[in-house]
């Protein structure tokens, strides 16, 4: 079966890495159907590099509301069977998309696929990659963010992401579908690189963000279990 997949690309002032992440997804052995960069607010060379790219990308424009707001900027443009996002400072295996099809092709029911990725550190964090060389962070790792793949229908069925969040908005729509049973896989194999530089917005994390997440699949929960109750 030959499916159908938009690749989704918020980017903001990511003029440094953002054709790498391109020409990553253009080297695909499945290649998606299109390829949707949200352009969110950059102030810096961001679109001079997407213009190289004009035969073979969308691309839109938006005021500055964060990865989140772009993303479902994207989702909703997104016309292909499968959604599959990608931060534009990180790079695919040139096999991932046809890997995780091959998924969804064995299991029909199967809604979203994730696999394992390797963070690399740029040469500005070298100190940082020296301190964190034998621990878990160099190791091979589970995923989210840019590893998954969707059917482009769950975003009906659980809403977008949620937008108040800076950067675990993924990780929280994960637990919506968690909470509904959505059927899931993850592929064992690294096939998204995590580039670790001195921007990255991961570093932003905040333990607010992360215990937010965390009370509302608790009070979703209760709620549940509360009218079952009833």
């Amino acid at each position: 079966m030959d499916h159908t997949v938009s690749c989704v690309i918020p980017v903001y002032n990511g003029e440094r890495f953002l054709s790498e992440s391109l020409d990553s997804v253009l080297a695909q052995t499945h290649p998606p159907s299109e390829i949707i960069v949200v352009d969110d607010g950059s102030t810096d060379g961001t679109q001079a590099v997407v213009e190289q790219y004009s035969d073979k990308v969308t691309c839109t424009r938006q005021a500055n509301a964060g990865a989140a707001a772009a993303r479902n900027r994207g989702i909703v443009m997104a016309s292909g069977e499968f959604v599959a996002l990608l931060d534009a400072d990180d790079l695919w295996h040139e096999h991932k998309l046809a890997r995780q099809l091959e998924r969804f092709n064995a299991r029909p029911t199967l809604g979203y696929c994730t696999t394992y990725m390797q963070n690399f550190w740029m040469d500005e964090v070298r100190d940082e990659a020296r301190r964190l060389q034998d621990s878990g962070l160099a190791k091979p790792q589970p995923g989210a963010g840019s590893t998954i793949v969707a059917r482009r229908s769950l975003f009906n069925q659980l809403g977008l992401l949620n937008a108040d969040l800076k950067n675990r908005d993924i990780q929280e729509w994960i637990l919506r579908a968690e909470k509904q049973a959505v059927v899931r896989e993850m592929l064992p194999d690294v096939l998204v690189y995590r580039r670790i530089h001195s921007a990255n917005n991961s570093r932003l994390r905040s333990e607010e963000e992360f215990f937010t997440i965390v009370k509302a699949s608790l009070d979703r929960r209760n709620k549940t279990k509360s009218g079952e109750d009833g």
